[in-house]
């Protein structure tokens, strides 16, 4: 029993040299226990705050603001605790975030043997400015994620003070906006590399390794980028506009164009994701591209003995009584005229007739319609105009 006991103690005692300093097995072990009990402690009390928070009627969204809070600074206070108890010198923590990570993808050294002597070649640890460390990498986050939340600020910014000051287009607010944040990534990404170590003079080599992944498997990313750039100058739809893909069955308005795929919001208010490629090799109706107005078309069959000229009276009427229909031809766009009727032609059961009126938004269109169809079945009824049934003639021949 004593020899098992001195082997344990001598595991225990058994020190391991991580980084140049010398850690024992007991206090890793003590280290993780340490935490292990840190944790569960923060899972108890997590749900005690939870609790409390629920008796003083706070909102979800900030509980779990707070909770999401007090969790880090239980879990760093924690980690500090358990470098505390266990003794375990955090010199080495500097260390580990600047040695170089190339060396841990070179073979191990091995002893160079001499005529006179057995003894290892000494290893030269590289200097502390050469190779990517984990602290760069460190230094390069924070210089993307600091340039990205500064690209977001000025956006609104600019937005809100200069561009709404100046009555400029959604879209080319859109434009300019992009433009802004693009280069401000760019500058950020380029900062970070130069951060990180990376000579712009090997930049060379990544491109042209870029443009091989781009041959073999990046062609889609590759086309919706470059349909990107088209959709945002060339301006064929724009933020705002009402567009409806033939091929996608997708009716809505755009929301935003981004470089590898636009956003259209539904009449249902559900974003529709559409690669930019389908918007520049696909039929695109766009209902708005030069303006709002939109022509409306109700088709209606009535019977044989109805009164043509009543007809046509009763859906001009019908017509003329909705407030958002446009009552006047434009004075500039020569399309644009007052309602007006159509006989069409003489169907197998009905005379085919149909309303033609503009509208000034296009995205009422339904709604508009649904009204003008109540209006003109209520007016039917009014003046005894009827709506025929298909109608077939069967002739039944005995046999003899």
């Amino acid at each position: 029993m004593d020899e098992f006991l001195q082997q344990i103690n001598n595991l225990l005692e058994y020190s391991l040299t991580i980084f140049g300093e010398e850690i024992t097995v007991k206090q890793i072990i003590t280290f993780i226990l340490i935490l292990i009990a840190v944790f569960v402690s923060a899972g108890s009390l997590h749900r005690w705050c939870r609790r409390f928070f629920n008796r003083l009627r706070m909102s979800h969204k900030l509980q779990n603001r707070l909770l999401a809070m007090l969790l880090l600074i239980i879990i760093v206070v924690g980690i500090g605790l358990a470098f505390r108890i266990s003794e375990i010198n955090t010199g080495f923590l500097g260390r580990l975030f600047h040695y170089p990570l190339s060396q841990l993808f070179q073979p191990a050294q091995t002893p160079i043997e001499t005529p006179g002597s057995e003894e290892e070649a000494p290893i030269q640890a590289p200097e502390d400015g050469d190779g990517l460390t984990l602290a760069r990498l460190f230094y390069a986050f924070v210089i993307v994620f600091g340039v990205f939340i500064l690209s977001k600020y000025l956006q609104w910014v600019i937005r809100r003070q200069v561009l709404q000051a100046f009555e400029i287009e959604r879209h080319t607010q859109f434009i300019l906006l992009r433009f802004i944040h693009f280069t401000l990534i760019i500058v950020g990404v380029l900062i970070a590399l130069s951060a990180v170590g990376v000579s712009f003079r090997n930049l060379a080599v990544i491109f042209a390794g870029l443009s091989i992944g781009i041959g073999f498997g990046l062609q889609n990313i590759a086309s919706n980028l470059i349909s990107g750039f088209i959709l945002i100058f060339e301006k064929p739809i724009k933020i705002g506009d009402l567009v409806e893909v033939t091929e996608l069955g997708t009716f809505g308005r755009v929301g935003s164009i981004n470089l590898r795929s636009t956003v259209i919001v539904a009449l249902d208010e559900k974003e529709i994701i559409v690669p930019n490629t389908q918007l520049i090799t696909e039929t695109v109706h766009n209902l708005t591209h030069a303006n709002n107005l939109f022509r409306l078309r109700i088709a209606v069959g009535v019977s044989y003995s109805s009164d043509v000229e009543l007809v046509k009276k009763v859906l001009l009427e019908a017509a003329h009584a909705h407030p958002e229909v446009i009552k006047e031809p434009h004075t500039v766009m020569e399309s644009v005229t007052a309602p007006f009727v159509r006989f069409v032609s003489f169907g197998e059961s009905s005379l085919d007739f149909e309303l033609f009126a503009w509208i000034p938004d296009s995205f009422q269109r339904f709604d508009i319609a649904s009204d003008l169809h109540f209006m003109i079945w209520h007016k039917f009824k009014e003046y005894n105009i009827t709506i025929p049934f298909p109608q077939r003639d069967v002739h039944l021949y005995p046999k003899e």
